[in-house]
């Protein structure tokens, strides 16, 4: 380990490569899961499909909850690719593995900027293997490539704090303030908030601000404004004012102040949920927190802890919660437990050491018993293969925690490897293969094959999941019974989606027009939204019957 630690260029190939084989398996396999990931990609579907890259439209509706960055770079993926804007979901999610790759390349940079080549080297691989940096590689959605921007800054920043001059340094200077801006053009001022932490703690630690002048703030506050300004007057004014509104006053003041789309939890959530949501590091931080804290003046531990408390106190705080608020602080957390797993400062004695042993191998072994629960319960086969992959993940967790007391570094590094295979079972075998959720592309597939017709148009009642958008085509109408029945009536080439309890009302509409259907076929799923199983029976007019 210490020969590829000395080479900066093999450690960040080392970390790219398992960071790769972390989040490669079920890009390109698993479903659109909703909500927002559909949202996102059907948004940039829109945009790619009318050429208009300065609004953000879902449907007819304005989409107005996040700033613009994530839809240029799917619509670059799209392009790059060539597939159009009927792109399947794996190459939205480009710009998300690119920028979780990215993530925990920038964790060994952002580490490297205290000296320490080990630590940096073993805070990639940690930050590298971790569940929930895994999970928002897998989602066209804003967070793993908000992430990498934040951590760039972070690097900026962490250097110029450790430097001895105050005379202005334009390089890190233009790199603190343009990542800063890509930040805000991705999701806003979360960027903004998560250096504002360490920035002004540690001045205030310090007893001065002075440090900072060489990020040049006054021209690198202009070189943002000019980075992040073009877009936001342009949809200032042709919006209105309303994305304004809609961004900052519904989307991101409606989350400070109370609990939005049922997601709310109370304090605390957060720490009981990092011993999933920070698998397998969480293990580790846990076991050196007490080493941790006790060299709070190191200053790779004081930059972590003025990064990570403040902030996790605030999301704390804030009622409405998301297990992916606090994955800007998981780097730092890793770069902390590095720390502690190179200066020996990991307990492996007591109850909770011998706990924290046996996470590497609790928790795929868990999925391997959830996967054939899940399974029975949905009336899958169960998927032998996958818990085949994860069994073996946790054999490879046993080994881990056999070396936990005898070394905590090798431990750590058998741990990721339990993730990377973890990961090949649950994401690339066990969750894909479930076809009872995946309602939209099964009901997608039904219209079409009950339409003979170049161009079908579809319609659902009762069910709405953006996904379903996503795959059956921009124009799919989301209504209820009667407006389905109104839909089919209204022209050629059309089928509906009338979940069994809008039955009646669509029957009885269809009735009132004197319009006769055929139901061409039934599709039945789970729905992970609601958690409950669905009955779609697919109509179409007696006339489109192939």
């Amino acid at each position: 380990m210490d020969r590829i630690a000395c080479s900066s260029s093999a450690s960040l190939i080392l970390i790219a490569l398992v960071a790769l084989l972390s989040f490669l398996p079920g890009l390109a396999t698993l479903p659109p899961v909703d909500r927002d990931e559909p949202r996102f990609a059907q948004a940039t579907h829109q945009m790619v499909e009318t050429g208009n890259y300065l609004d953000i439209r879902l449907q007819e509706q304005t989409r107005y909850k996040k700033p613009i960055g994530i839809y240029w770079l799917q619509s670059i993926a799209v392009w790059v690719t060539g597939t159009g804007p009927d792109a399947p979901i794996g190459v939205y999610r480009l710009p998300s593995m690119i920028g979780a790759i990215l993530a925990a390349c920038l964790t060994w940079w952002l580490a490297m900027a205290f000296g320490r080549p080990r630590v940096a080297l073993l805070a990639g691989l940690l930050m590298a293997s971790t569940v929930l940096l895994g999970v928002e590689a897998r989602l066209a959605k804003t967070d793993a490539v908000l992430l990498a921007t934040i951590l760039v800054a972070h690097g900026a920043l962490a250097r110029a704090w450790l430097s001895t001059s105050t005379e202005r340094n334009l390089k890190l200077a233009a790199i603190f303030w343009t990542a800063l801006g890509a930040s805000i053009l991705i999701k806003g001022p979360v960027g903004l908030a998560a250096i504002a932490c360490p920035l002004i703690l540690l001045s205030v630690v310090g007893g001065s601000f002075r440090w900072f002048k060489q990020l040049a703030p006054l021209p690198g506050l202009v070189w943002m404004l000019v980075v992040v300004a073009p877009w936001f007057v342009a949809i200032g004014i042709a919006s209105k004012g309303a994305f304004f509104q809609e961004a900052v006053g519904k989307d991101l003041i409606g989350k400070v102040v109370s609990v939005q789309e049922s997601h709310g939890a109370p304090p605390g959530a957060y720490l009981l949920l990092m011993f999933f949501t920070f698998w397998p590091v969480a293990a580790y931080f846990s076991a050196g927190i007490s080493w941790i804290m006790d060299r709070f003046r190191q200053p790779v531990i004081l930059y972590a802890v003025a990064s990570v408390i403040p902030f996790w106190l605030a999301v704390e705080a804030t009622p409405t919660k998301l297990p992916h608020y606090v994955l800007p602080l998981y780097p730092l957390m890793a770069i902390a437990t590095a720390a502690a797993l190179d200066g020996g400062g990991i307990r492996t004695r007591g109850w909770f050491a011998r706990f924290a042993a046996s996470g590497a191998a609790l928790f795929p072994f868990a999925l391997a018993i959830a996967a054939a629960v899940i399974a029975f319960l949905l009336g899958e086969a169960v998927p032998v293969l996958g818990i085949v992959v994860l069994l073996a993940a946790t054999l490879v967790g046993l080994v881990s925690a056999r070396l936990f007391a005898l070394s905590p570094i090798a431990s750590s590094i058998v741990a990721v490897l339990a993730a990377i295979v973890t990961y090949l079972g649950i994401f690339g075998m066990v969750l894909p293969g479930y076809q009872q959720t995946r309602i939209s592309e099964n009901l997608a597939r039904a219209g079409h094959a009950a339409l003979t017709c170049p161009s079908p148009r579809f319609a659902s009642a009762g069910f709405a999941e953006p996904s379903l958008v996503l795959l059956a085509g921009t124009n799919t109408l989301l209504t209820e019974g009667s407006g389905a029945a109104n839909f089919l009536a209204a022209g050629d080439c059309r089928a509906a989606f009338v979940e069994k309890r809008q039955l009646q009302s669509f029957n009885e509409r269809a009735e009132d027009l004197g319009m006769i259907v055929d139901e061409a076929s039934v599709v039945r799923g789970y729905a992970l939204n609601g958690g409950r199983m669905l009955d779609l029976h697919v109509f179409v007019p007696r006339s489109a019957t192939p």
